[in-house]
């Protein structure tokens, strides 16, 4: 198979790439698409030492467990400060790594094999900074709401507006009622015996709401679906119930669209799993070829129009610098020869920023009794005859969006609960999710103002796993004072939710109650923050300001090589990154299509 040639190779088949190499070949093309994993619904995939593979893939309930399954994850310890003193202070950091767990997906799906499966339609701002930041007016909301409708096969809204818009073409609400990514929802305690815990949760949240300051009404008209277009007070704050990229209460996602695909297209899609990429071929300023390792084996395979870069906000600047595309002093200084200088390829990383309030009970959730999130339990046996039960659902109760400013132009925090102890990423975290007695609030933080970060090679192995450093805070970019104040705002928001439901809660765990100053708040944000969706790192923007792509997802001055995916954000997405990574992978499709054809 060395040699091969297609009209496209996209690497990596996780949210970007694999429902962009499923359009492609829908469109007509020969695509080659390397995976450097497996399916995690091969057996071939499970180590067979523990937790079954398919099982915890399968079950949105167990997507923590799926996180950190020896079947496909990924696990990069990254730097969160280069001050050591100041890493070390976060108790998560392991020394014998260096670093803390920031855990990834080696396999079919990328990350949409592990993550919670929480998606929410990115607001219209982070698609008009884009057309701002490149000139490019096909970027503005209006029009990248076609691809989100394009997507979405909507199932959290039937009767009638379904049929109104199938039958009238009326569609007021927004939502995609077609497309081949399922959105669900699943109240964990829906039909379970702890019946007080939803309407206990939602008062308290109102009772915060409350004394939230805010704009003028900004918590009235809001809608519980994020992902619904509204009719007034666009960007008001809100009490969310957040909607899940399952079907039939099963995970659904990048691996089932590339499925799909290669089923109605066999002779177009060539998927190869286990595939390792090593480099590309730069010839005469052009990308022609893909080197990778399968099977023992080093082999090579071409593109007649392009090759597509898709393996995440780490591995593509990573599979860049080794094939020579970065900054030139940095090459050089790792022993790599320059193909083209293009010093932007692994700057602008950016995150969110996430803390946990962790409160324990005063008694466990009568919904978890008997519940060991394993075959063994009559839960498991509900949701794989029937789809019922606490197990269809990824543990989330009710969310809040709102602003920590009034004058924000979009709200900036989501503050979800989890019915578990959850205190961010380290290894074996996902054994505290059996600990029944357990209310976990998480802030999430988003527009972040950090684009400090970044990845590169390591001078002594430069194949081997990058240096990532995010830089948080005070050794990032300016601006970070007030991503500081929304955390501490939003631990605050949270804990005027647990004055409301004083009468269950035994201790406030994480960060104590003992902390209540804003010093100290600040103090135990700045050691304690984490976060799980890095981007940025090969940003769409001009070359001349640090941009690695242009509009049109072209690396500039390289003919033939694109990236598509969470590396080119100029600037972080709204809340949930995989909504924005279907949109994106829809649009580059639609783009790849088109030069193709024209190219004939």
């Amino acid at each position: 198979m060395a040699g091969e040639t297609f009209d496209v190779i996209v690497i990596g088949a996780g949210a970007a790439g694999g429902p962009l190499a499923a359009r492609l070949a829908d469109g007509g093309l020969h695509v080659l698409l390397l995976e450097a994993g497996g399916d995690p619904l091969d057996p071939k995939s499970d180590p067979g030492d523990g937790r079954p593979l398919g099982d915890d893939y399968r079950v949105p309930a167990f997507h923590a467990f799926a996180s950190e399954h020896r079947g496909m994850s990924q696990d990069f310890f990254v730097h969160h400060y280069d001050a050591p003193a100041r890493e070390r202070r976060d108790w998560r950091y392991d020394a014998a790594r260096e670093g803390i767990l920031y855990p990834r997906v080696r396999g079919l799906g990328g990350c949409t094999a592990h993550n919670a499966m929480i998606v929410v339609k990115p607001n219209d701002a982070d698609w008009n900074h884009i057309a701002e930041t490149t000139g490019d007016d096909s970027w503005r909301a209006s029009v990248m709401q076609g691809y989100w409708e394009k997507v979405e096969r909507c199932r959290t809204r039937w009767f009638p507006w379904r049929w109104a818009a199938r039958l009238t073409g009326w569609n007021p609400l927004g939502h995609g009622w077609r497309g081949w990514m399922t959105t669900e929802t699943a109240m964990p305690l829906r039909s379970l015996v702890d019946r007080g815990l939803r309407h206990e949760v939602f008062a308290s949240l109102l009772a915060a709401a409350d004394h939230h300051p805010g704009r003028a009404n900004d918590w009235e008209g809001t809608l519980f679906d994020p992902n619904e277009r509204p009719l007034w007070n666009a960007g008001a704050s809100g009490i969310k119930i957040l909607p899940m990229a399952t079907r039939g209460h099963a995970r659904s996602g990048a691996r089932e669209r590339v499925r799909d695909a290669e089923r109605a297209n066999p002779q177009r899609l060539t998927l190869r799993l286990n595939a390792e990429v090593t480099g590309l071929e730069i010839r005469d300023g052009r990308a022609v070829a893909v080197r990778y390792r399968h099977d023992g084996e080093e082999r090579s395979a071409a593109a007649r129009h392009d090759i597509v870069l898709s393996a995440g906000a780490f591995a593509t600047p990573h599979i860049l610098m080794l094939s020579g595309i970065g900054d030139p002093a940095h090459l050089g200084a790792a022993g790599v020869p320059v193909t083209h200088a293009l010093p932007g390829v692994g700057t602008n990383l950016q995150d969110r920023y996430e803390v946990g309030v962790v409160n324990r009970m005063k008694r466990p959730w009568k919904a978890l009794r008997g519940v060991t999130y394993s075959r063994a339990d009559w839960t498991y046996r509900l949701w794989r005859w029937l789809r019922l039960g606490n197990y269809k659902s990824n543990g989330l109760v009710f969310a809040a969006r709102f602003r920590s400013r009034a004058e924000l132009s979009e709200p900036d925090l989501i503050c979800f609960a989890l019915l578990a102890d959850f205190r961010g990423y380290y290894p074996g975290y996902a054994q505290r999710i059996l600990r029944p007695d357990y209310l976990t609030w998480v802030v999430l933080k988003a527009y972040t103002a950090n684009t400090g970060g970044t990845v590169r090679l390591r001078p002594d192995n430069p194949a081997g796993p990058p240096d990532i450093r995010f830089r948080y805070f005070d050794e990032g970019s300016p601006g970070w004072e007030d991503d500081l104040h929304a955390v501490v705002a939003g631990i605050r928001f949270t804990r005027r939710i647990s004055d409301a439901m004083s009468g269950r809660i035994a201790e406030e765990e994480e960060p104590g109650r003992h902390r209540s100053s804003e010093a100290a708040l600040r103090a135990y944000v700045m050691d304690n923050a984490w976060g799980h969706h890095a981007c940025g790192t090969c940003a769409m923007k001009p070359r001349a300001e640090g941009g690695v792509v242009d509009s049109r997802f072209r690396v500039h001055g390289l003919a033939g090589l694109r990236i598509v995916d969470a590396s080119v954000f100029p600037r972080i997405p709204g809340y949930f990154p995989v909504g924005a990574l279907y949109m994106l992978a829809e649009k580059a499709a639609d783009t790849i299509l088109a030069d193709a054809d024209a190219q004939g």
